[in-house]
């Protein structure tokens, strides 16, 4: 049987729990905007030096989200 705590704490332990997978799907919508602002600084716009590393920061933060 449940103790008057374990229900009491319940909101608050969901809340975190959604809070955390909110916060993974907010990094990985990041990660992915960047890498698509890389790929579009490298490719038509020809800016090596500025597309590669957003690109790889982009790419690090979707790593991130996922793992």
């Amino acid at each position: 049987m449940a103790d008057w705590r374990d229900w009491l704490g319940f909101p608050f332990r969901l809340a975190g729990g959604m809070v955390r997978v909110a916060g993974r799907i907010t990094i990985g919508i990041t990660g992915f905007v960047l890498m698509g602002g890389g790929l579009l600084l490298m490719e038509p716009l020809h800016v090596l030096y500025l597309g590669i590393p957003v690109f790889l920061v982009g790419l690090l933060l979707l790593v991130k989200a996922i793992f």
